[in-house]
């Protein structure tokens, strides 16, 4: 085996193994609403009871929520239940969660 193919070997997993770590590190636990993720480089600008309000520069009203976001709430174990406009329905084990995501907001309530 060649240095160079030795030198893509160890790259190529050690990058995907990077990509992976930022990618599924890169959210926390709500404060509000257990288990549910929260980008961490959104940053809380409101809390009431039922309802967190974040400034995110990655969330849109035209695009919707980011794929990545997407992915990692699937990932946590909720699934997408409704869409209507702006405001995505998530339900794990019977409690339902509303994502509002507009430009450079995002809100997380309960009804």
């Amino acid at each position: 085996m060649t240095k160079k193919k030795l030198g893509k070997l160890i790259i190529f997993p050690g990058l995907l193994i990077s990509i992976t770590f930022i990618f599924l590190f890169s959210f926390r636990e709500s404060q509000e609403f257990k288990g549910f993720p929260v980008p961490k480089t959104a940053e809380l600008t409101e809390k009431k009871s039922k309802l967190e309000k974040y400034k995110w520069d990655s969330a849109s009203e035209e695009n919707g929520l980011p794929l990545r976001y997407q992915l990692i709430i699937k990932l946590w174990g909720w699934d997408k239940r409704e869409q209507m406009g702006a405001l995505s329905i998530y339900e794990k084990n019977g409690e339902e969660v509303g994502v509002i995501s507009l430009t450079d907001y995002l809100s997380l309530s309960t009804e």
